[in-house]
């Protein structure tokens, strides 16, 4: 096994752990690859594609739909990661009460400075715990958090800096730790226990609530921006509209034709400048221009055999991958 092959194999495997794919299931798949590549002696790249693709087609070959309908596209829902941040939040708001506890006593002096600026840290913390929980997830809305989080932050330094520092009276230090019990205690108590098992899709949706429906698991569910969950509902709804019939009938439940366009979205693309025989054709061209500005200039004699030597390689690997690719003649062994 080479080296190539080992790394693809690696990419696999963390491809299909972002799909929650369980280890034995990707045991498995990655056995069935190193069997066939045994027996037809192909590389992985050359049998099953890219990595990632072969990842979302395993998905969508192996994993039953209602299963895969009730998986988030990051794994969790919008009020999971504004929980995840409550929590956080209020795990720091508890440590920094202690630390202010151990440093400065049991009552702390409460100025329009001080508390202006520590309520804004607050709501930077807030939403950096917010933006980090997004990222992880590669969700859409981390880069306005992240915004939100330096705004929040220049505005307390502000506060800090430029509004009056005069007493306004004595603030008991353990009020930081109980209002970080709180954020805690919330966070647990009304943390979002919805659709954990997945949907039920046993019976009819009527028309209009099928049509409410799509968009909001196309967002919510599968993580599509509104706008284009909005369009692909309009698409649907234009064709039943032309066709007259039930949507159910003609797209199937709503979770599994929402699956199915997140899908379709989520789908990795080859992009043309990544082929292999365009990066080929590429360096020919940027070779064949060094040799022949190198013999027109009557350059160093090594410089020009070594770019005839790297242009004829490169030109026998491009043919090379050519001629793999062409599909065989009727007849021809």
């Amino acid at each position: 096994m080479t080296d190539t092959d080992t790394r693809w194999k690696a990419r696999l495997r963390l491809a299909l752990a972002a799909q929650s794919v369980d280890r034995a299931t990707a045991d498995l798949v990655l056995d069935e690859v190193e069997q066939h590549c045994a027996h037809s002696g192909e590389t992985p790249e050359d049998a099953f594609g890219k990595p990632e693709e072969y990842a979302v087609a395993v998905v969508r070959d192996r994993i039953p739909p209602q299963e895969r309908t009730g998986r988030r596209w990051d794994g969790l829902t919008r009020a999971d990661h504004a929980f995840a941040a409550v929590t956080q939040t209020g795990i720091a708001a508890v440590v920094a009460g202690a630390c202010l506890c151990a440093g400065y006593g049991t009552t702390l002096p409460l100025t329009p400075a001080g508390t202006t600026g520590v309520a804004l840290t607050g709501v930077a913390l807030l939403s950096a715990c917010l933006t980090a929980s997004l990222a992880r997830s590669r969700a859409r809305g981390a880069a306005g958090w992240g915004a939100a989080t330096l705004a929040a932050l220049v505005l307390a330094a502000t506060a800090f800096t430029t509004l009056p520092t005069t007493s306004l009276g004595r603030l008991p230090a353990p009020a930081l730790c109980v209002l970080g019990v709180l954020l805690l205690w919330g966070a647990a108590r009304f943390s979002s226990t919805l659709d954990r098992e997945g949907p039920t899709m046993n019976s009819r949706t009527h028309p209009e609530n099928w049509l409410v429906d799509l968009p909001r698991l196309l967002e919510e569910r599968h993580g599509l921006s509104r706008a284009r969950s909005a369009e692909l509902t309009r698409e649907a709804a234009q064709h039943l509209i032309a066709t007259g019939r039930d949507p159910e009938d003609e797209f199937g439940p709503a979770e599994l034709y929402a699956l199915r366009l997140a899908e379709e979205e989520s789908a990795p693309r080859t992009q043309w400048w990544t082929r292999n025989d365009v990066q080929a054709t590429t360096l020919a061209v940027i070779l064949l221009g060094y040799l022949v500005s190198n013999a027109v200039s009557e350059g160093p004699v090594w410089q020009t055999a070594l770019a005839a030597v790297a242009l004829a390689t490169d030109l026998a690997l491009l043919t090379t991958h050519l001629l793999r690719g062409r599909p065989a003649k009727p007849g021809s062994r």
